[in-house]
């Protein structure tokens, strides 16, 4: 039973987690960062801001310069597992 709880409680904790996928490629220097937030949100999350500052650390490990292409955030609400969420889509010139 014990081995039950644990394994249900891992899951649950995972589920909350937040998701970031990185620095996708999406053409010729080219790159889409998501972010969302995890099952309790506040609709406060930096995510935005995070997006791009890992776009602007990709950018300037290849000695380039940051482009935003485009921004979209998820303004909510934030039931039924539409959490909030930011993309954006950059280049690195």
């Amino acid at each position: 039973m014990n081995k039950y709880l644990i394994a249900i409680s891992c899951l649950a904790l995972t589920s909350c987690a937040q998701t970031n996928s990185g620095a996708i490629s999406a053409g010729k220097d080219t790159y889409v960062i998501s972010r969302q937030a995890g099952a309790f949100p506040t609709g406060k999350e930096p995510l935005l801001a995070e997006a791009l500052a890992e776009a602007n650390v990709k950018c300037e490990n290849d000695k380039r310069k940051m482009t935003l292409v485009s921004a979209v955030e998820n303004q909510g609400p934030f039931i039924l597992g539409n959490y909030p969420k930011a993309t954006i889509i950059f280049k690195c010139e």
